[in-house]
């Protein structure tokens, strides 16, 4: 899927987190290219070379410095991923929230898993119900008919749609978006996908509170995909709306 993969030469124990990522995401024609991400005089900056479809970094504060302006996805490493054993993808989350930036990670991310033979958790996670001052709250289980037919139902006509090898698992859970998914990082997935929206006519992808606070606090590799270019000029006639998981 990524014919050339970006990796940050960060030095240390981070650039060697980074390699370690790319060459899991990577497949037998994959071309990597190592450079720096620093300038000294813009600072940290997105690379603009060797055309790149994939950039991979070890050091979680250059995400979101690397994402605002990024036309491509960036891959953030987790500490100490190089001291394990080498190793392939196995389990790869996804967060979904129905709208077009999260349908279009879980479509990567299938294609991830049919490359490398890995299996698939896609998670929407619904907030808990905060209606409690109305009058009109629903009760408990009228809620979860609601979440059901709606999220729900949606999730799992996308996950339906995805390649007949596909392995996934599809789950709706109730809590806090970041706090839900990050507990799932810790059961034992490699890899998780998410979408990042983007606004204005320079197709400036915005690193949303839920994507970054993910990428602070994710226990695994974590993939965030931006919004497709057509969609970026879309959205640049829209008011801001609240960010995907």
């Amino acid at each position: 899927m990524f014919k050339t993969i970006f990796v940050a030469d960060e030095g240390g124990r981070h650039g060697r987190d980074a390699l370690r990522l790319a060459r899991y995401l990577a497949t037998p024609d994959t071309r990597f290219v190592i450079g720096s991400l620093t300038s000294p005089i813009h600072g940290t900056e997105p690379p603009r070379c060797e055309h790149a479809d994939l950039i991979v970094v070890g050091k979680r504060r250059y995400a979101a410095r690397i994402l605002d302006g990024s036309p491509i996805p960036v891959a953030v490493a987790p500490l100490g991923l190089a001291d394990g054993v080498e190793d392939r993808l196995r389990v790869i989350g996804v967060g979904f929230d129905a709208q077009s930036e999260s349908r279009f990670a879980l479509r990567m991310a299938a294609k991830i898993a049919l490359e490398h033979r890995a299996t698939m958790r896609v998670f929407a996670v619904v907030p808990p119900n905060d209606w409690s001052s109305s009058r009109i709250e629903p009760t408990p289980a009228e809620y979860r008919r609601l979440m059901r037919e709606s999220l729900g139902e949606r999730l799992r006509e996308d996950v339906e749609t995805l390649d007949s090898g596909v392995r996934a698992a599809a789950s709706v859970l109730r809590g806090d978006p970041v706090e839900t998914l990050t507990e799932r990082t810790r059961e034992g997935l490699d890899l998780l996908v998410v979408g990042s929206r983007g606004y204005g006519p320079l197709r400036r992808i915005v690193l949303g509170s839920v994507s970054s606070r993910l990428i602070e606090r994710a226990e695994c590799a974590v993939l965030v995909f931006p919004r497709t270019p057509a969609e970026s000029e879309r959205a640049a006639m829209e008011p801001a709306k609240a960010e995907t998981v």
